[in-house]
């Protein structure tokens, strides 16, 4: 099979990226990030552009934003964005908006710059990009969060190489930022400069997504607080049913990257070749012990039920209704300062109490289900942006400057924040984000912009912990949830810190197995095969996992761990630390 792999073999730097982000602090002062609180007094978008000066070329002209000139003929700009299908927490069209036609005014109007946005389906990125790639009409930046796709984008042809020395030339802001974060160590992809890297602060933790419980329950079946661990949960979840709520667990069909991680389910220290052949969080890792477990565990909860016994005829919009109608015990999601689901649910039941689970700050692990608090820790690397195949020249310049513009500090802040005494207000100095921006013509997008300014950084700072989590804290609720988010970061960082927690392994080439057989496995295989084990009898578990397992693993998941296997040998990829 041909491979176009690294020039070189991954660095100890690239092999621990998470070091950077695994400090518990935020990015240093110099980045882009923490630059937010250092312009706050930036507050209407009026105020966000910069005047440039004339400049010929990028050999004579001043770096960044002071070099740059209109282009003389227009240029258009396409730039990858995320379409959720999240209308209860942003603007629906994710494409043009408020907030795209401010980028217009304020960047490409300057610069004589068409932005078009090109809307791209989270649950499904590697279909659109193929099916965008077929026309001929990628976007001219390409962005994902996870290395493997964009490796696989190189090997297959959609990204084309760019002049490093052009980009720190237009861009010094931003590859200042990849410098700061180690970030650099990851550009490069067969023999030359593919990537330009965005940061992500805090990526040793995952304190952004939270899940929400009701309280209130918990309490009336005589706890406290949640249980830590398995069976203490099903005790729980026992005398929920007692207490009159059907299905509290509610549920939903599984299917797409990311689905069943089990990470929760591992042994630690981890088995370092498992580690690298079966960890990645995309494909479930049917026939590992780990999955195993979690799809017992499951099994178990949907014989006692604790789930919906249509689970699989179910969306995640069912289970968010559910919630917020006061039949679900539990909802997860991404922390921002507007999140609708948590308004809808005071709304429909106003005496509601809830509680963020906590991460407990020691390791604790269940002997019976073999669960545990360790988690995916998403390390440094946010971002990843690489310029479509068929951008011209003037095209790949108005992506770098677009890239630069996002990271200038009052542009950034403007683009997460909004505008003062609309999207924001400012309490003791500091921003404070309106809670709802519903039916505002400035709505921001899903989680305060994120997927226009994702580019730059993973998640907006403002210099310390305490600072960013209060600037996350969901506003205008009948409770403050910051203690408890606080104290899960915190214990999150404490299991991190005892080394019960890993970030997936990274590989320096295409894996062709995963684009021949991924899509197949987890779109098809995985969501077919675990509704048999989910929905068996407890007693035809272990047999129907080793049957359905072996099937799994010769429709392609095989070739996958053995492709893993050869490149971990070869030396081209991360190593377990």
């Amino acid at each position: 099979m041909k491979k176009k792999l690294l020039a070189a073999l991954l660095s100890a730097s690239m092999v621990m990226g998470i070091a950077a982000c695994g400090s518990n602090t935020a990015t240093t002062e110099t980045t882009t990030e923490s630059a937010d609180s250092q312009t706050s007094e930036t507050t209407q978008a009026e105020t966000a552009t910069t005047e440039a000066a004339p400049a010929e070329t990028t050999e004579t002209a001043a770096a960044g934003i002071e070099g740059w000139e209109p282009f003389a003929d227009q240029v258009t700009l396409r730039v990858a964005v995320y379409d959720r299908g999240d209308n209860g927490n942003g603007c629906s069209d994710v494409e043009n908006n408020y907030w795209t036609k401010w980028v217009q005014e304020n960047f490409g109007d300057k610069y004589n710059v068409k932005v078009e946005y090109v809307g791209i389906t989270r649950s499904d990125v590697m279909t659109d990009y193929a099916m965008l790639a077929s026309t001929d009409s990628l976007p001219t930046l390409c962005m994902e969060y996870d290395y493997d796709k964009l490796a696989t984008w190189v090997s297959d042809g959609y990204l084309q190489p760019y002049d490093i020395e052009q980009f720190k030339t237009i861009a010094p802001t931003y590859y200042k930022n990849m410098e700061d974060n180690g970030l650099t160590n990851y550009i490069q992809m067969a023999d030359d400069n593919y990537l330009v890297v965005g940061n992500r602060p805090y990526g040793a933790s995952t304190y952004t997504f939270c899940t929400w419980y009701r309280l209130d329950w918990v309490e009336e079946a005589g706890y406290t607080e949640l249980p830590k661990t398995n069976s203490e949960l099903l005790e729980l979840y026992a005398k929920l049913v007692e207490n009159g709520h059907e299905y509290p667990l509610s549920g939903s069909k599984v299917s797409g990257a990311g689905v069943d991680q089990n990470y929760g389910y591992r042994d630690y220290p981890q088995d370092e070749v498992t580690w690298a052949t079966t960890g990645d969080y995309q494909i479930p890792a049917l026939s590992t012990e780990a999955q195993k477990r979690l799809l017992k565990w499951n099994n178990r909860l949907y014989n006692d039920g604790y789930i919906n016994p249509e689970y699989y005829l179910r969306s995640a919009s069912d289970v968010e209704a559910d919630f917020i109608n006061g039949k679900a015990f539990q909802w997860s999601g991404y922390v921002s300062s507007t999140m609708n689901v948590l308004n809808s649910l005071y709304e429909n039941e106003p005496d509601a109490k809830l509680a963020v689970a906590v991460c407990p700050s020691e390791f604790v692990q269940d002997e019976t289900w073999g669960s545990s608090n360790a988690y995916r820790p998403g390390g440094n690397i946010g971002a990843m942006i690489g310029f479509a195949n068929n951008a011209t020249e003037d095209e790949v310049k108005a992506g770098m400057m677009y890239l630069e513009w996002m990271a200038q500090p009052e542009n950034l802040f403007t683009m997460q924040w909004g505008i003062e005494g609309v999207n924001f207000n400012y309490v003791d100095g500091k921003p404070v984000a309106v809670g709802d921006q519903s039916g505002l013509e400035e709505q921001q997008g899903h989680n305060n912009n994120v997927d226009y300014w994702m580019v730059v950084t993973a998640i907006k700072v403002l210099g310390n912990i305490e600072d960013d989590i209060a600037a996350i804290n969901p506003q205008g609720l009948p409770q403050d949830f910051y203690d408890q988010i606080l104290a899960n970061y915190n214990g999150q960082m404490a299991i991190y810190n005892a080394g019960k927690c890993n970030v997936d392994c990274m590989f320096g080439a295409a894996l062709e197995s995963v684009t021949e057989y991924g899509n197949t496995l987890k779109e098809e295989l995985y969501p077919e095969y675990r509704d048999q084990l989910v929905m068996c009898a407890p007693e035809e578990f272990d047999a129907l996992y080793d049957e359905l397992s072996q099937k799994y693993l010769d429709a392609g998941y095989q070739e996958i761990i053995d492709e893993r296997q050869q490149l971990f040998n070869d030396g081209l990829s991360t190593r377990l630390q």
